[in-house]
């Protein structure tokens, strides 16, 4: 789904609609600086699944473009496909 994005004072924002999957057991949270790097070089920013529908990012610095994709896992554990890739400045 679309995920919204947004920069303010040295922090960004990404906002998405809740998965409607009654199994749903949270997120992951990708960053990246290249939009089109491997999977595998992206940097997972949760520790453990996030369940809230907006992260705040605040190891960023300014100016600097910063790229983002989500997944959602269910609770056996398996990670959706990665969503769109979305980014800010």
């Amino acid at each position: 789904s679309s995920i919204t994005i947004a920069s303010i004072n040295g922090q960004v924002s990404l906002f998405w609609p809740s998965n409607p999957e009654a199994d749903l057991a949270g997120y992951n949270i990708y960053r990246s600086e290249d939009e089109n790097a491997p999977a595998e070089k992206w940097v997972k920013l949760n520790t453990r699944l996030h369940t809230p529908t907006t992260f705040r990012d605040e190891r960023v610095q300014v100016g600097k473009k910063y790229c983002y994709q989500l997944t959602a896992v269910d609770t056996a554990n398996n990670e959706s496909a990665r969503s769109e890739t979305v980014s800010e400045t």
